[in-house]
């Protein structure tokens, strides 16, 4: 099994790694893994189809949400593939296994993501998701620790939930969800120790996968008519992770070059210098 896009050895579990590869397709579960000591949440995914390493180059928008009603609640997580695809799973945080590694992921603000392919190829990656990207889990985390769903709530929430999906895509299977041995790894423990492989994307590959994927997006919203730049902006707010992802691996003036090429990124750079120059002189009001 190769590991792609994370060199350090990772420690995990060998029996959640078993019943996770041996579980039906496709498939989602919960998990724990060590990397230099440290130990984090793991979110497992195994796919229907495999996804190209030119969609993974620039990452993945992850969004959760608390979904139900006064008498229960489930979790969803949704992961949008850019131009790809979108695979949504829903959870039980009465579960105790969901509710151990929600906590490992509020008290991080990280985890570990592995994707394992059909043909068993799997990439992996520690992820930074922040604080402010866990408001959701964070403000009702009193609600998620009580929870008292059972799997009749659940089972009715999935069905309402694969009626209408939103965000639109493939629902997930959820699996490897009774066992809290699958997160002790002081025992049975089994180590992925990864090798480079030739298709890892060097920085300038993910610039220009970044940069691409943002100027089609732009593209899209322009040729659907879209000339008002205040919807362009919440056209594109999913999306502002990635510039700020692109801003960070860009040396000076490397930017501007991408701009020229990129007419989309260019339109949508500008907007956003304008903005931000718009809240420094008071011209734009920023709610506080």
């Amino acid at each position: 099994m190769s590991v792609h896009r994370l060199l350090p050895k990772l420690t995990t579990n060998r029996q959640f790694v078993n019943d996770f590869l041996g579980a039906k397709a496709p498939c989602f579960a919960l998990g724990m893994v060590e990397e230099r000591q440290q130990t984090l949440g793991l979110l497992a995914l195994r796919p229907p189809k495999a996804i190209p390493q030119d969609v993974m180059d620039p990452g993945f928008n992850f969004g959760h949400t608390l979904l139900g009603n006064a008498d229960f609640e489930v979790v969803h997580f949704a992961f949008e593939f850019y131009g790809f695809a979108t695979y949504n799973v829903l959870l039980n945080p009465s579960n105790p296994l969901v509710r151990a590694v929600l906590a490992k992921m509020i008290d991080r603000s990280e985890y570990f993501f592995l994707a394992v392919m059909p043909d068993q190829g799997v990439t992996a990656f520690r992820s930074d998701i922040g604080q402010k990207n866990l408001t959701v889990l964070k403000d009702n985390w009193a609600r998620i620790q009580g929870s008292t769903t059972n799997d009749v709530q659940y089972q009715k929430a999935l069905r309402e939930f694969q009626e209408h999906p939103y965000p639109p895509g493939q629902i997930l299977s959820w699996v490897c969800r009774e066992k809290l041995e699958y997160l002790d790894l002081t025992k049975d423990r089994m180590d992925l120790t990864p090798s480079a492989p030739q298709g890892t994307p060097s920085p300038d590959g993910e610039q220009l996968a970044i940069a691409k994927l943002l100027d089609d997006k732009v593209n899209q919203f322009t040729q659907t008519g879209g000339n008002d730049n205040l919807m362009l902006l919440t056209n594109m707010a999913p999306y502002m992770p990635l510039f700020h992802r692109l801003m960070e691996i860009s040396g000076e003036g490397e930017i501007d070059k991408l701009c020229v090429t990129y007419l989309g990124l260019y339109r949508y750079a500008k907007v956003l210098e304008r903005l931000a120059m718009g809240i420094r002189s008071g011209e734009v009001k920023v709610p506080r």
